[in-house]
C-alpha cells in the first residue's frame, strides 16, 4: 500500500526534477553543463596517489563530478536521459520509507569531490534539498611542485592524522608545527587522565579547548582585520609562537589564556598606545571562549603537579561542614556557591590576612584553614548575606545572577579588608556596612541595586579630595589623573601621599609626570599593564555587561599600575 502511494509521488517527483533542468517556463532556458569528469581533473593536476580519509559528512554543494556517470547527469544532477529513471525512482522510495542507505564513495581532489558510487542516492537528495550525505572520502593528492599543491598536500596529511578539517595555513611547514603542538598538548592531556588517548580524539579536544577559543578571540578583537592578506589560522601560530617566546625569556609557564590576551594587546598596543585600545570581551561568544581557555590552562596545571583544583574543592568541602551546623536559611545560600570557587575564596583571603603578606594560602596545615574558614564565615559569608537580607534580596534568584553577586559584593570586603590597616591607622571605617550605611538603606527602598556596591570608590573619592585639598596646583594634577585615566586604588593615593610629603608639591609633581611619560612611552610596560589589568578585571568580574572592556571595567588604572610597579621595586 505504502509503496504504491510513494511510487506516484516519486514519479511526480522525478518529472518535477527534469522539468526544472528546462527553466522557469520549460523551454530549455538553462544551460546545460555536464558534470566535472574526475579522469579529466585527475590528469590535469597528475593525482593518482590516494589515501583513505574514512567516512565523513560531506556538503552536497562540493560534490561537483562523477567519475562514471558524467554523462547521465547534469552539473545539478538532474537526470539528462531515461536509462536513469527506474533507480532514481527506487533510491526517491527508499528515502521515504527512511531506509538505511550505505555512505556513497566519493574521490576527493583539492577541494572538490566527485561520485564514485552513489550518482542516483546524490541526485535524489540533491532534488530534495539535502544540505549533505554520509560519504566515504578517497583522497587522490595533486603531485606538482607549485607551492599551493605542496601546501594542499600537508593540509591533508595533517587532516588525516588529526582529523581536523578547516585549518588552512599558507606555509607548508607551519602544520608540522601545528601537529607538534598537538603532540605536546596530549601528551599533558594523557598525564592528566593516566591514559593513552587516541591522537586524533586528542586532536579534537584541542582543536575545540584551544584552537578554537583563540581564533574566535583574535577575530572578535579584529586583528584579522589589521593584518594585511591575513589569514586567521596562521595568527593563531602567532599567538602559539608567542607563548613559547613569554616563557622562554620569564622561564615561566605561560598559558593559553594570558598568551592570547598579551598578543592581542601588544598588536595593538603596536599600532595605537590608547590605553583603552586593548583585548576586549565582546560577545557572550568570546566570553564562553575566555572561560574555555582558562579552565585549560588549570587543567594542564594540574596534570603538570602545579595545580590545585583538588585542594580548593577540599577547602569548599570544608566550609560545606561547617556551615551545614548553622541555621538552615545559611546552608541554602552556602548551596548556591560553587565548592571550588569557593575553596579559591577561601585562600584569597588567607593571602589577604597573612601578617607577613606571604602567599601561603595553600601551603598552610589543616588547623590554619579550619581557622580561616571560620574567620571567612564570620568576616565575608555571614556579612554579604546579611547585607541581603536588608535589601529584601530573593532566595530564589537565578543561580548564576546570586553567584554573580555574590563575588562582585565579596570583592568589595575584600578590597576593605585588604585596606584595613590603613583605613584604621587614618581613623576611618574599614567595615562595608558602616561605610554604606545610606546606600543600602537607599537600595532598599528605591529598590536600585546598583547602588549597592562602590564602598571602594566612595573611599577614593575622599581620598583624592583630602589629597587635592593638600595641593596649590590642583589643575596640573588633575590633567596628569585625566591622561591617565584616573586612579582606581586606595592605596595609590597613600603612596601619592608619601610621595608628597618626601618630595614637595613642586618636584613631587615633576616627577611623576616625568615618571610617568617615560612608562607611557615603553610599549613593554603598556602591554604589561594593559594584559595584567584586563584579566584581573574579568577574573574578578570587574568588567561586567554593562561596562565597556577597557575603560570604566577594567581594576585599576595606568597610575595604579605604575605606583604599584615602582612600589615593589622599592624606587619610590
Amino acid at each position: 500500500m505504502y509503496q504504491s502511494q510513494y511510487l506516484s509521488e516519486a514519479q511526480d517527483a522525478y518529472k518535477k526534477f527534469l522539468k526544472s533542468s528546462k527553466g522557469i517556463l520549460g523551454f530549455g532556458l538553462r544551460k546545460e553543463e555536464n558534470l566535472k569528469s574526475f579522469s579529466d581533473v585527475q590528469k590535469k593536476e597528475n593525482a593518482y596517489n590516494s589515501v583513505n580519509l574514512g567516512v565523513k559528512e560531506i556538503p552536497l554543494s562540493k560534490i561537483t563530478g562523477s567519475v562514471e556517470k558524467c554523462k547521465d547527469f547534469d552539473r545539478h544532477f538532474i537526470p539528462k536521459n531515461d536509462t536513469v529513471k527506474q533507480r532514481w525512482i527506487n533510491i526517491y522510495i527508499g528515502y521515504m520509507e527512511e531506509k538505511m542507505f550505505p555512505p556513497v564513495v566519493l574521490y576527493k581532489i583539492k577541494d572538490n569531490y566527485y561520485v564514485y558510487d552513489g550518482n542516483h542516492r546524490i541526485s535524489v537528495a540533491n532534488f530534495l534539498n539535502f544540505a549533505s550525505v554520509e560519504a566515504e572520502v578517497q583522497e587522490f593528492l595533486p603531485t606538482g611542485d607549485a607551492e599551493d599543491e605542496i601546501i594542499y598536500r600537508e593540509h591533508m596529511y595533517f587532516e588525516k592524522e588529526t582529523g581536523i578539517e578547516d585549518i588552512i595555513l599558507t606555509e607548508p611547514k607551519k602544520y608540522r608545527y601545528l601537529e607538534d603542538e598537538i603532540r605536546n598538548y596530549a601528551a599533558l592531556l594523557n598525564k592528566r587522565g593516566n591514559r593513552n588517548t587516541k591522537f586524533k580524539e586528542v586532536s579534537k579536544i584541542w582543536y575545540r579547548e584551544v584552537f578554537l577559543p583563540i581564533r574566535i578571540l583574535l577575530k572578535e578583537n579584529k586583528i584579522e582585520e589589521n593584518i594585511p592578506q591575513g589569514n586567521i589560522n596562521d595568527i593563531v601560530l602567532s599567538v602559539l609562537a608567542h607563548k613559547y617566546y613569554i616563557n622562554e625569556i620569564t622561564g615561566g609557564k605561560t598559558g593559553y589564556l594570558f598568551s592570547t590576551v598579551d598578543f592581542i594587546n601588544l598588536f595593538k598596543t603596536s599600532g595605537d598606545r590608547n590605553l583603552n585600545n586593548c583585548f576586549q570581551i565582546v560577545t557572550e561568544k568570546s566570553r564562553e571562549m575566555y572561560d574555555r581557555l582558562k579552565k585549560t590552562d588549570e587543567e594542564i596545571q594540574e596534570s603538570s603537579g602545579n595545580g590545585n583544583r583538588k585542594k580548593m574543592e577540599q577547602i569548599g568541602d570544608m566550609f560545606t561542614e561547617k556551615v551545614m551546623r548553622m541555621p538552615d536559611v545559611y546552608f541554602a545560600y552556602a548551596k548556591k556557591l560553587d565548592n571550588r570557587k569557593l575553596g579559591e575564596y577561601i585562600v584569597e583571603y588567607m593571602d589577604i590576612k597573612s601578617e607577613d603578606g606571604k602567599k601561603k594560602g595553600l601551603y598552610g596545615n589543616r588547623k590554619d584553614v579550619e581557622i580561616a574558614v571560620l574567620n571567612y564565615i564570620i568576616e565575608i559569608f555571614l556579612p554579604v548575606l546579611e547585607i541581603f537580607s536588608k535589601i529584601n534580596y530573593p532566595e530564589n534568584e537565578n543561580l548564576e545572577i546570586f553567584r554573580k553577586k555574590y563575588c562582585k559584593l565579596q570583592r568589595e570586603l575584600f578590597s576593605l579588608l585588604y585596606l584595613r590597616d590603613v583605613l584604621i591607622s587614618e581613623g576611618k571605617p574599614y567595615k562595608y556596612e558602616n561605610i554604606m550605611k545610606n546606600r543600602i538603606k537607599s537600595v532598599s527602598e528605591v529598590g536600585n541595586e546598583k547602588m549597592l556596591y562602590g564602598a571602594i570608590g566612595i573611599l577614593i573619592n575622599d581620598k583624592e579630595k583630602e589629597f587635592l585639598d593638600n595641593l596649590k596646583n590642583k589643575r596640573r594634577f588633575l590633567d596628569i589623573l585625566e591622561k591617565y585615566n584616573g586612579v582606581k586604588k586606595y592605596e595609590t593615593y597613600v603612596e601619592l601621599f608619601i610621595m608628597l610629603d618626601n618630595y614637595g608639591e613642586e618636584k613631587f609633581l615633576n616627577m611623576l609626570e616625568k615618571h610617568l611619560e617615560e612608562h607611557y612611552s615603553s610599549i613593554e610596560a603598556v602591554n604589561r599593564y594593559k594584559t595584567q589589568s584586563v584579566m584581573d578585571s574579568l577574573d574578578n568580574g570587574s568588567i561586567c555587561e554593562e561596562m565597556e572592556p577597557g575603560k570604566e571595567g577594567l581594576e585599576y588604572t595606568f597610575i595604579d599600575f605604575y605606583i604599584k610597579r615602582k612600589s615593589e621595586e622599592g624606587i619610590l
